[in-house]
């Protein structure tokens, strides 16, 4: 019967991409019956990378308002068009806040610094990893939006939501691509480590049959503290965004801010910034990336860099500065204040949140990949809470100084990123297969 499943799926799957040279679309195929239910499929395209290497993209329904829906995404190896190899196993990645799965997963996408396959998306389909990503449906909000009551409420539950149905869905095409249906592990860097912290302890709550993840990779990022001196600093921080909250604001417009950055060091980068005084338009974004002085005081930096004595970079360590710029220029423009207060929660540790309260029943294998100057091995303390036998952690330090080591976006990003981290999780997917 399953085989029959799979065989008349396989057809119209088929159908649905189907279309003339690299590129293929389509509108309007429903997994579901009737109108678009959470789970549709409403549009499809198809890209070659590089010769065996492909990369689709699936906008996927999962509300019935006007921004209800997310792209899922597929990079695979396949030895003919919509005919992937089978794989040694699947794995969805979840990017960070403001992020795109692209941006950061397929750095080649956006920048031509990179060589094609300096990706970790790309790096795992080479090695017969079946590569899903997500990108939450406030990345799909267009800059241009000026009205944002919808995003009231737009939080961490929504998103949680929102990644279930990602995983049931690629779950499906598996299937019916001949790779199975078994669960697929999950690799949340940043705010998707939350999410993949959350959707695991989550479905402790659900019957094994109604499962979807088989393991979890936590990429630099702590859903509990035990230093009192990050909890206090975090619960600080919530005030701001609440207050933005009541007074009827539910968007934060960082991503708008960091392409303004970037637009500035890339147009003229030698006049002084007209943001952060005393630094030239081309200092300031790799000063927000490497120095952790302009989040107000925070332990952790994006990108290491080498600093003067006053804490000024004057280049990048292990990521292409032209690189992090190609970044802030391709980051989602809004994102949620919710999901501001929803983080600053959790961090606190002092504020009752739903998202962990299943933390310590959560039995998948764990894998953590921290990095020295990110959140590093503050994010073990979350991995001992849980009641998972199989706990993998590992941080990736090169210069053993927390100011200038291997940062936060390091991870994804860095020339030396392949070797470091994603060649560790490669062989904990294999060995967890």
């Amino acid at each position: 019967m399953r085989k029959l499943f799979s065989i008349l799926f396989s057809a119209v799957l088929l159908l649905v991409f189907s279309g003339q040279g690299t590129w293929a679309q389509n509108e309007g195929f429903a997994w579901g019956r009737g109108g678009f239910a959470p789970g549709t499929i409403t549009h499809s395209e198809r890209t070659v990378l590089h010769d065996d290497i492909v990369h689709y993209r699936y906008t996927v329904v999962v509300g019935p308002g006007q921004f209800d829906k997310v792209w899922l995404h597929r990079v695979v190896k396949e030895r003919q068009p919509h005919h992937p190899i089978r794989t040694v196993d699947g794995v969805l990645l979840l990017p960070g806040s403001p992020n795109f799965f692209e941006s950061i997963f397929m750095a080649p996408l956006i920048s031509s610094v990179p060589a094609w396959d300096r990706s970790i998306a790309i790096f795992l389909a080479e090695n017969n990893i079946d590569v899903w990503g997500m990108d939450y449906a406030w990345a799909l909000v267009p800059a241009e939006t000026t009205n944002f009551d919808f995003m009231k409420g737009w939080g961490f539950e929504r998103d949680i939501q929102h990644t279930g149905i990602a995983l049931s869905v690629a779950r499906q095409i598996r299937l019916i691509t001949d790779q199975g249906f078994g669960r697929l592990h999950v690799l949340g860097f940043s705010y998707g480590g939350f999410m993949a912290y959350s959707i695991a302890g989550e479905e402790t709550q659900k019957p094994p049959g109604l499962r979807n993840v088989k393991g979890i990779i936590v990429g630099d990022v702590a859903m509990k503290f035990k230093e009192k001196s990050i909890r206090d600093y975090y619960c600080s921080d919530i005030a701001q965004y609440q207050a933005m909250l009541d007074a009827g604001v539910y968007n934060d417009d960082s991503g708008l801010f960091l392409k303004q950055l970037s637009d500035l060091a890339l147009s003229t980068p030698a006049d002084p910034s007209p943001i952060f005084t005393g630094l030239t338009n081309y200092q300031a974004p790799l000063f927000l990336g490497a120095s952790t002085s302009l989040m107000n005081g925070q332990f952790w930096h994006f990108v290491g860099g080498y600093l003067d004595a006053n804490g000024v970079p004057s280049d990048l360590r292990f990521t292409e500065a032209r690189l992090w710029l190609d970044l802030l220029q391709a980051l989602p423009p809004h994102l949620p204040v919710q999901t501001d207060v929803d983080g600053d929660a959790l961090f606190c540790g002092n504020v009752n949140v739903p998202f962990d309260d299943h933390l310590g029943k959560i039995a998948v294998p764990i894998l953590y990949v921290g990095a020295g100057g990110g959140f590093g091995q503050t994010g073990y303390y979350t991995t001992t809470l849980t009641a998972s036998k199989d706990v993998t952690r590992f941080t990736v330090s090169v210069t053993g100084d927390r100011q200038t080591d291997f940062g936060h976006a390091d991870l994804f990003l860095s020339s030396e990123a392949e070797t470091l981290a994603w060649r560790p999780i490669l062989d904990w997917l294999k060995a967890h297969r």
